[in-house]
């Protein structure tokens, strides 16, 4: 079964539907029985709230912006749907934004993996500090675009610098596919050389769904949307599952003592933690958990003197790759008293070339955030996103003139 595992759900352009796939994969997930977690990446641009009908207000209310200041637990700024799919939102402050420390990210991410099946990371348009960490910290990489070349020479670039970071990438996701006069879905695929996973067509019904604060999936699950995100969550529901099988004769046989790992996990007793159900004035409902998750990376201490449940224990990373560590901890106490802590994964470095390194510099982003330590390629452009012609200078980026490429290929 899925445990333990990290989605990056990534694409350059702005508006190909990377928070909408995350919302109604992780809603499908979620009601599949899996512990879901939707993390909002876009520190500067929040919206993942506009699109579920949750009484929170992210100018007032504890949001991703806190817990990477390091004033909440990410606890605190968890939430949840009816569909029992957690969301941890950003915030909406310009000072909240600028307060925020990407330096904290992985630990925490490694918390939400420790008490999760699944953890999707929605990130921001651009290539961004806010996409490359997270591309860094995946287990697998979804990618998100439309059949428009532009959008498909960005995620192109995102493709690259999800390689650059030794990010396997999962696979392709097509949104508003059939639009127009572009090229196929396995074309495209081709041209991108990953795997197809589904295309999601062009339906009057998500823009309904999202005005409605519902996921199409829930809102409308004859739709074609709909039926399209349920064929995609089944992919990751089935790859993931026979990547764990392949594991399953590690633990079969643990030593006396040892405690065997939740793998499977649907109530919040399996996490240690409870919710509270808040009841508001104009019929919404607000979901916050209150305790259990202890942060990990620079947030603030659990209560020592807290007591765990004696029904939890600690779900084991589902890679097999040994490590070593303290494993988070629920209200003060180890999960387990032996186990090994979070997975230590690898540091992801770009692999730059010697040119690349030579003219590498530190820079910032214009939000405080200091910019990745290596240079771009020139097919590789951040600002490429703020087109706002699709298709006039499709021709124009990069050495290699990836946008006649496409024309050439697609007949355009």
């Amino acid at each position: 079964m899925v445990t333990n595992h990290v989605y990056t759900i990534a694409g350059a352009k702005g508006g190909v539907g990377k928070t909408t796939s995350s919302i109604n994969l992780g809603t499908l997930l979620a009601a599949a029985g899996y512990s879901t977690v939707v993390v909002e990446m876009d520190l500067a641009m929040a919206n993942i709230v506009d699109f579920l009908d949750v009484d929170i207000d992210t100018d007032e209310d504890a949001t991703f912006h806190d817990v990477l200041a390091g004033n909440a637990s990410v606890t605190e700024a968890m939430y949840e749907t009816d569909a029992d799919l957690s969301i941890v939102p950003s915030g909406t402050t310009l000072e909240g934004y600028a307060d925020t420390d990407l330096d904290r990210l992985p630990g925490l991410v490694e918390t939400l993996r420790w008490h999760h099946d699944i953890v999707l990371l929605d990130t921001p348009a651009g290539l961004s500090e806010e996409t490359i960490q997270p591309l860094k910290l995946a287990d697998d990489v979804l990618l998100v675009s439309t059949p428009r070349v532009a959008s498909i020479r960005n995620v192109s670039n995102t493709k690259e610098l999800a390689e650059r970071v030794e990010a396997p990438v999962r696979g392709l996701i097509l949104t508003k596919s059939g639009t127009g006069a572009s090229p196929g879905a396995d074309e495209i695929s081709e041209f991108l050389d990953v795997e197809l996973l589904g295309h999601v067509p062009e339906d009057d019904a998500v823009p309904h769904s999202q005005d409605s604060g519902v996921p199409v999936v829930q809102n409308a699950p004859s739709s074609g949307a709909a039926i399209a995100y349920e064929r995609i969550s089944e992919q990751l529901i089935d790859t993931a599952k026979a990547s764990t099988d392949s594991t399953a004769d590690a633990t079969t046989e643990a030593a006396p003592g040892d405690t065997v790992p939740t793998s499977h996990r649907t109530d919040d007793q399996a996490h240690g933690r409870t919710t509270e159900s808040v009841e508001t004035t104009d019929g919404g409902r607000k979901i916050r958990r209150r305790d259990g998750i202890a942060d990990d990376g620079g947030d603030r201490p659990a209560d020592d003197t807290a007591t765990s449940p004696a029904s939890v224990s600690g779900p084991q990373p589902a890679d097999s790759k040994e490590n070593t560590g303290t494993a988070p901890v629920i209200d003060g106490t180890d999960l387990v008293d032996s186990e090994p802590g979070p997975v230590d994964r690898p540091d992801r470095d770009v692999a730059l070339s010697d040119s690349t390194a030579e003219t590498s510099q530190s820079t910032t982003d214009g939000s405080g955030h200091d910019a990745p330590e290596f240079a771009l390629d020139p097919a590789i452009d951040s600002s490429s996103d703020s087109q706002s012609n699709d298709d006039a200078d499709a021709g124009g980026s990069g050495a290699a003139g990836l946008g006649e490429r496409m024309r050439s290929l697609f007949g355009l």
